[in-house]
């Protein structure tokens, strides 16, 4: 610390972040481990000291509390802009905690969240070293954390401005137009000073002579055509617009009022254009305005979606920036590059590996050729090839010295780096071709969904593709066409549709037959679970997939797969959150061998996978069980009561019609005498028998808070609709039915339609039937005979019935799970107890309850029992040692040799608050990366301990064995378990 006795020192120390590795002082700043966007806010803000968290600000500290008006709203902008969390302020009394991404649009100062006499300081405080790697603390300030962000306004703001340019008043290339605006502020709030007129290097002065110049639409045009002769490149290309007639006075009124700030939004609030600092703001945000500019209807059309900067970060920081630890620079082709966001990132991810500590680059030459050799992109919409030009230009000037700025000239990338084409025309993409350019990577978001009368049907058939293609789907497409732009060391890397992965029709599985004999699969990153917070416009679930084209045995490789989970850091922060069991390695194999597999792994662990292979080999099918009765059951679902063909429906008339959003629920049946069907003609009527009793009817929607389905007996005559499915016998099949109703509302069936069900915690919460029909079936009276009962009761007028019919579901739980053999499978267990209640939200959730003692003690029994045997034979005994709370925070057991024969199994440790034996499991490996949950398992001479956080779903028994696993290929392994 730079001066042990101010007040800031003590709080850093009090709250624990003086021995984080991620904490740094001023003289870290300029660490060349930071990227030079982090350094840049780290010395515009200036703070004591600042807390890092995947190379960004997390927290700053400052050692002074701010009541000047002026003052607190300057630093607010500063931290605003930068978007930082956290902001801590101390003096000699007390502490203040603001939400750095947060602004009160009253006063423009950021937003305090907390306030605390410095006395009170310690690891327990709120928004200490210990706290901010909780789930549970930031539960606490959830609404605080979850105002309306920078990335947000500045869209918002943008958004407006180019809609009452392109709607108010016509003015076709209104994108342009906002984006050269946008590109000279960026130029003003760096200090450049463009030598025109009355601007300089103070950017007071050159925004108020900006606002002169913009009001007038010669002098704003004069300024366009000086900074072409000084800049080059195609952003200020104006060909005939300075004549158009649009351009009338109020247009310059327009953009004069909305850059001072002045003009009310369509929502109310003022622009806040004044408040944003480009300085700050980072090339990557302005570059999203793309999803805005482009306007909803063309984003339609071609089925795109801007791509956040944080999962390009993660996308490359996984890809490109590995490569750069070999070589220099490499050559990338995004070849539906739309805002340019991830061409700008691996631009500067070479800049900076060039540049190594230095802020600036001073040779011109090396920015333009590592642009113009380096970096290419297509897209069919040219104004997003215009985004993508302003985005790099922008990029470029982050490195350019203010003071020596002047005099560089931009390449022109238009036409020679960057393709205003359809990826899937040939002929127009010539020139790309005959570049003969070996790329490094092909990585993108290509459009997804159907796209009719595209090229892309006219590729596939003309190249032998058109059997794996369904529905259209255009980004399958982009994986067959980037082959022709491929080696066998490209590596291609694209955010896809998950469904691709997981759709049961023919021509899917082709295509993952394909992917898996034909490419290396280099890593799989699952983000179906956090769909709803990937995409801001698009609900869609989404993976990105790494791959290269080879020709070996590909079936013998193994790849990394990830599959994120819902997460609080990632709800507020954007922080992508990886714990170890998030990640597994995968057999092409395996894949190759069990398609249903693909889903699995989305929530499962090796332990599924066996369960699910056993129950296939075990068990019939409830297909081949309907089939298999005499009579067979019929079996479908139920009628389409649109007119469309018109089919001759008056059998139905009169039948009661069961309401399709509350006529099923778990054992009970609702109907309305109100209710009566009155179609004489519908498009599809369906086996009239299908609606003769008896039968079963399984709604397709299930129930949210548990996954379960939602299926019922019926011994009345009634119609449906095809959201319901009916199975249909005769009175001698009752039992069989009654048996069918009870497996359909399992939780063993929930389990089984989350490990292999194609929609659940991909897409929605729904059943297909063709799926749930190859779930395993086997017949039980006393599953049959329960859930009798259980209809009895669910159907009675007695309302007092409740818990005794949750009895009898338990019950009823535990005689299919039974029945399967999976009566006590850890497994199942999680999934059922953990896995679903969190991703349904669940406050009721297992998952973060504070592990006992005896939960150590369960989870630890494998351990003992597996190394008992080894140990026994060499007359040693094995223990372990329970430490069930550490600072609140964390748990450990740790397993020992002892020669004692008489030595307990377990000893449990009574150290809840030593910090002291904190830090030695911490010191050995434990980092403050929270946002990459690792386990700690440290090898001693004769013992080893694991460490983790002192939550029950790190402590689950399925955890234990996984854990196992893990630490016997440690001890097996060339570093026998130690660090090498």
């Amino acid at each position: 610390m730079r001066n042990s006795k101010l007040p800031i020192d003590f709080v850093i120390s009090q709250l624990g972040y003086d021995t984080s590795s991620n904490l740094y002082l001023p003289e870290k700043y300029q660490d060349s481990t930071l990227s030079l966007h982090a350094r840049k806010i780290l010395s515009d803000l200036d703070p004591y000291a600042a807390y890092i968290v995947n190379d960004a600000p997390f927290i700053v500290f400052f050692d002074r509390i701010i009541s000047d008006e002026i003052a607190l709203k300057d630093i607010s902008k500063h931290i605003w802009n930068a978007q930082i969390p956290v902001a801590i302020f101390c003096d000699e009394n007390s502490v203040k905690v603001f939400n750095g991404a947060s602004i009160n649009m009253k006063d423009y100062t950021i937003k305090q969240v907390r306030e605390y006499a410095i006395s009170e300081c310690a690891a327990e405080s709120d928004f200490s070293f210990w706290n901010i790697a909780d789930p549970l603390f930031w539960e606490l300030y959830s609404s605080d954390y979850s105002d309306t962000r920078l990335n947000k306004c500045l869209l918002d703001n943008i958004s407006y401005l180019t809609n009452e340019l392109k709607n108010t008043y016509h003015i076709t290339f209104a994108t342009k137009l906002v984006l050269r605006l946008i590109f000279i502020r960026y130029l003003i709030d760096r200090g450049v000073d463009l030598a025109y007129q009355n601007f300089s290097a103070d950017t007071i002065q050159s925004k108020a002579e900006f606002l002169r110049i913009v009001r007038d639409k010669q002098s704003l045009y004069d300024l366009f055509n000086y900074l072409k002769t000084k800049f080059n490149g195609n952003l200020f290309d104006l060909g005939d617009e300075v004549y158009c007639s649009e351009l009338t006075a109020n247009v310059f009124d327009l953009l004069a009022d909305f850059l001072s700030g002045e003009i009310a939004l369509s929502s109310g609030q003022m622009s806040l254009f004044s408040m944003y600092d480009f300085n700050i703001i980072p090339v990557e945000l302005i570059s999203n305005i793309y999803e805005i500019l482009l306007g909803k209807e063309v984003q339609n059309e071609d089925n795109a979606f801007y791509t956040p900067n944080y999962l390009v970060e993660y996308i490359l920081n996984r890809t490109v920036t590995r490569s750069l630890k070999e070589k220099a620079e490499f050559t990338v082709l995004d070849p539906a590059c739309g805002s340019g966001i991830f061409l700008v990132n691996c631009y500067r991810k070479i800049i900076e590996e060039k540049l190594t500590k230095n802020q600036y680059c001073e040779d011109d030459a090396l920015l333009a050729n590592l642009l113009s050799h380096n970096i290419f992109g297509i897209d069919k919409n040219d104004e997003a090839i215009d985004v993508t030009i302003f985005s790099l230009y922008l990029t470029v000037l982050d490195y350019k010295d203010p003071k020596t700025l002047f005099g560089f000239e931009f390449p022109n990338l238009k036409g020679k780096n960057l393709f205003v084409a359809d990826f899937f025309d040939e002929s127009a993409l010539q020139v790309l071709s005959d570049l003969n350019i070996r790329f490094d990577f092909i990585i993108g978001n290509p459009p997804w969904g159907s796209v009719k009368n595209g090229l892309h049907i006219n590729y596939c058939r003309a190249n032998g593709y058109n059997h794996m293609q369904q529905n259209n789907e255009i980004s399958r497409s982009f994986v067959f066409r980037a082959k022709d732009f491929s080696d066998e060391n490209t590596i291609c890397t694209f955010i896809l549709h998950s469904k691709l992965l997981y759709n049961q029709k023919g021509p899917a599985v082709k295509f993952r037959k394909y992917l898996l004999e034909h490419v290396r699969l280099i890593s799989i990153i699952e983000m179906s679970s956090v769909r709803k917070l990937v995409f801001e416009n698009a609900k869609a679930p989404a993976i990105i997939l790494s791959f290269n084209y080879n020709q070996g045995n590909n079936l013998k490789n193994k790849f990394s797969y990830t599959s994120f989970k819902p997460n609080i850091f990632f709800r507020l922060f954007s922080l992508l959150v990886a714990e170890k069991n998030d990640v597994k390695f995968v057999s092409q194999e395996l894949l190759y061998k069990y398609d249903w597999a693909w889903k699995t792994m989305v929530y499962g662990f090796s332990g599924d996978v066996e369960n699910i292979i056993k129950l296939k080999e075990s068990f019939i099918t409830i297909k081949e069980a309907v089939r298999a009765t005499t009579p067979p059951l019929l079996c479908g679902s139920g009628i389409q009561d649109h007119l469309g063909d018109a089919q001759d429906a008056t059998s139905l008339l009169g039948l009661p019609l069961l309401n399709s959003d509350d006529g099923v629920d778990h054992f009970s049946i609702n109907i309305s005498d109100e209710s009566a069907f009155d179609k004489p003609k519908i498009h599809r009527v369906r086996n009239r028998k299908l609606f003769d009793p008896p039968h079963c009817f399984t709604a397709k929607g299930l129930n949210c808070s548990n996954y379960k389905m939602r299926s019922v007996f019926s011994d009345k005559q009634v119609v449906c609709k095809e959201t319901m499915y009916v199975i249909k016998g005769d009175e001698s099949q009752v039992d069989m039915l009654f048996n069918l109703v009870g497996l359909m509302n399992s939780s063993l069936f929930a389990y089984l339609n989350l490990m292999i069900g194609s929609s659940l915690g991909i897409e929605r919460e729904q059943r297909f039937m063709t799926e749930v029909l190859s779930f395993p079936y086997t017949f039980s009276e006393e599953i049959a005979r329960q859930t009798k009962e259980l209809h009895l009761l669910c159907n009675s007028d007695n309302q007092n019935y409740e818990s005794e019919i949750t009895t009898h579901i338990d019950k009823l739980d535990h005689l299919v799970l039974t029945a399967f053999g999976l009566a006590n499978n850890d497994f199942v267990d999680y999934a059922l107890t953990i896995q679903i209640p969190e991703l349904i939200g669940s406050r009721e959730s297992e998952a973060y309850r504070k592990v006992t003692t005896d939960d150590l003690k369960i989870y630890s029994e494998c351990f003992i029992k597996q190394f008992s045997a080894i140990y026994s034979q060499l007359r040693k005994t094995v223990s372990i040692k329970i430490y069930p709370n550490i600072l609140n925070c964390y748990a450990a057991v740790e397993l020992f040799v002892s020669d004692n024969v008489s030595q307990d199994d377990y000893i449990i440790s009574e150290y809840p608050d030593d910090k002291e034996l904190f830090s030695r499991f911490i010191l050995s490996a434990y980092n403050d990366k929270f946002c990459q949950m690792r386990d700690v398992v440290c090898f001693g001479e004769r013992s080893f301990y694991i460490l983790k956080p002192n939550y029950f779903k790190y402590w689950h028994p399925a955890i234990s064995k996984l854990d196992l696993s893990d630490v016997i290929d440690q001890i097996m392994s060339d570093t026998g378990g130690e660090d090498e």
